[in-house]
């Protein structure tokens, strides 16, 4: 795995563009090998430079953007795509990973959030290269983690909704884990009532595995599954970084 990943990124906004830049110019494990200001010229500028992740801004022709992402999945799978948005809603989210993205961040980027989408697109294409393509084209699993700056900003109606919306697909198994321990209502948001939180999780960690997990989740009708935050504000202390690692 290569120390430093070299970045295309496009964006017909000279404004966000050069915001872009200036960020990963400021980061001394990348290296901006090309940018471009046209959707339909990026796939000639990605040929020529070869880059080892892309950065899509979708903001300016949100179609125009997620064709390009289409089109660069079907014909480089082995090729990340990060795509960017000023809109972080769920719906966008979904367009934007169900096109072809493998990561998605907010505009405008935070660089700590952008190094970690960038550590992990690395870990990926590592991982492909070990395993073949046949590993590439098929992602068994993803982790999508919804962060709400303070309270009342709607994390929870996004996370809610993302996790329904992509429960209603075909063949998906989705598990909504509430982690705000202390004020936590994805249960009140769903109207559920669980048998079973993330506490008595914690508490039979020594013996997780898949069923147990399956038997601790409530499902609701929408074809998400839950496992809602501590009832007790006691038992948050039960719940430790090896909780989540185990």
């Amino acid at each position: 795995m290569r120390d430093v990943q070299r970045i295309a990124i496009v964006d017909p906004s000279d404004i966000t563009r050069e915001e872009l830049r200036n960020v990963l110019l400021g980061m001394e494990s990348v290296w901006l090998e090309a940018e471009c200001s046209r959707y339909e010229f990026f796939f000639d500028v990605i040929s020529q430079s070869q880059p080892d992740v892309v950065v899509i801004s979708l903001d300016s022709d949100q179609a125009k953007a997620l064709l390009l992402i289409s089109t660069l999945s079907a014909e480089a799978p082995d090729l990340p795509i990060l795509a960017i948005s000023a809109r972080g809603d769920g719906q966008a989210i979904l367009q934007a990973l169900r096109s072809g993205a493998r990561e998605f961040l907010t505009a405008p980027v935070v660089l700590e959030e952008l190094l970690k989408a960038l550590t992990r697109l690395q870990r990926s294409r590592g991982n492909d290269s070990r395993n073949g393509s046949e590993m590439s084209q098929k992602v068994e699993s993803m982790v999508i983690a919804v962060l709400g700056s303070r309270g009342g900003v709607g994390c929870t109606s996004l996370a809610v909704n993302l996790g329904a919306t992509l429960a209603g697909e075909p063949g998906q198994s989705v598990a909504l884990i509430d982690l705000d321990l202390a004020l936590g209502d994805a249960d009140v948001a769903l109207d559920l009532m669980a048998d079973y939180t993330l506490a008595d999780v914690a508490l039979n960690v020594d013996r997780l595995d898949m069923q147990f997990l399956k038997r601790s989740l409530s499902k609701h009708s929408s074809g998400v599954s839950l496992l809602p935050h501590p009832v007790q504000v006691e038992d948050a202390s039960l719940i430790r970084e090896d909780t989540f690692s185990a």
